[in-house]
């Protein structure tokens, strides 16, 4: 099976590449800085067509100023990114993976920011004690998408 791309018709991905995005728990987000240098990291995300959302919280990191973040630097430098939302199963025929690739800003208010808030909080029970308020939300506008969907539904 090949995978799927669609460029600027994320409408157009799978049923099943909907629902990986909008279940899954984690995310992989890639950017990089002016000089091509890349820097990936985890990130729990939440997706409401035609962007996907990941907040900069309160998580334990070396500096509470999300400034100083890499790859908020990054994005500031180089908005350019892409985003990996995979399932991964020792029965490879079960895997699947989405891959999106677009442009990213920091929202630090606004109703686009607080609808993201909300989302966020909705799926991830853990902001009930850490607070998204005050703090910005990465938006990723989804410019270029590819899917590689299993054969077989996960169960």
């Amino acid at each position: 099976m090949r995978a799927r791309s669609s460029r600027a018709s994320v409408p157009s991905l799978s049923a099943a590449a909907q629902e990986l995005l909008a279940t899954a728990r984690v995310a992989h987000l890639a950017t990089a800085d002016q000089y091509a240098r890349p820097h990936v990291v985890p990130v729990v995300f939440v997706w409401r067509k035609p962007a996907l959302y990941t907040p900069l919280d309160r998580k334990p990191k070396r500096d509470d100023d999300w400034h100083a973040l890499r790859r908020v630097r990054n994005i500031e430098t180089n908005g350019r990114v892409a985003v990996v939302v995979d399932r991964y199963d020792e029965e490879w025929s079960r895997l699947a993976w989405v891959l999106i690739e677009g442009v990213a800003a920091i929202l630090e208010s606004g109703a686009e920011h607080d609808a993201a808030a909300t989302l966020l909080r909705e799926k991830y029970p853990q902001y009930e004690t850490l607070p998204l308020e005050g703090r910005p939300v990465v938006r990723v506008e989804i410019e270029r998408a590819v899917e590689w969907p299993s054969v077989t539904p996960s169960p």
